[in-house]
């Protein structure tokens, strides 16, 4: 006589139940450090994945009277007012050369929202915690207090740009 289909259900279930193989623990997963790579003053810098809310192509500002040299301007980016501000105008005085790789990353972090112009974006970068480097990478004295360690992969030395430190610094602030 055959099996009833549900006495082989029954079967299937206790096999699966004897040969399953339990999920890792998650307490031993330890997450990945991602973020968004790209090049400033001439240096590889990585910011947090979740500090960069987009990246775009250099957009059309309207430059406003009275602010200072680095901000760009301001640019309608979705039905939302932007400053744009030139990174390299502001942290050395130089400015952004036009070019093709010139990026915008927008930033939205302590209620402050901005588009930092960059000289390049690499995309996405990810690296083991436990291979971050706690002492800057960098010698150039004008992005130091914005950074926050770093890491180093087989072709860069990557140092951690950290947007609170920049939106929270007095001179950021201060565009007038």
């Amino acid at each position: 006589m055959s099996a009833s289909p549900y006495s082989i259900l029954q079967d299937f279930e206790l096999r699966c139940r004897t040969n399953a193989v339990g999920l890792p623990s998650g307490e031993m997963v330890e997450d990945d450090w991602v973020g968004i790579g790209f090049s400033l003053c001439g240096q590889h810098l990585v910011a947090k994945m979740a500090d960069v809310t987009e990246i775009l192509p250099p957009p059309e500002a309207i430059r406003v009277p009275g602010v200072q040299a680095w901000v760009k301007g301001l640019a309608n980016v979705r039905g939302t007012l932007l400053p744009i501000l030139d990174m390299g105008a502001y942290l050395s005085g130089e400015f952004i050369h036009t070019g093709k790789d010139r990026r915008v990353l927008i930033i939205n972090k302590n209620n402050v929202m901005a588009g930092l112009l960059v000289e390049e974006v690499f995309g996405m970068r990810r690296f083991k915690p436990e291979l971050k480097i706690e002492s800057s990478l960098l010698d150039v004295e004008a992005l130091n207090p914005y950074l926050n360690g770093g890491f180093s992969d087989t072709q860069f030395k990557w140092s951690i740009f950290d947007v609170e430190k920049l939106v929270s610094h007095e001179k950021f602030l201060r565009v007038v």
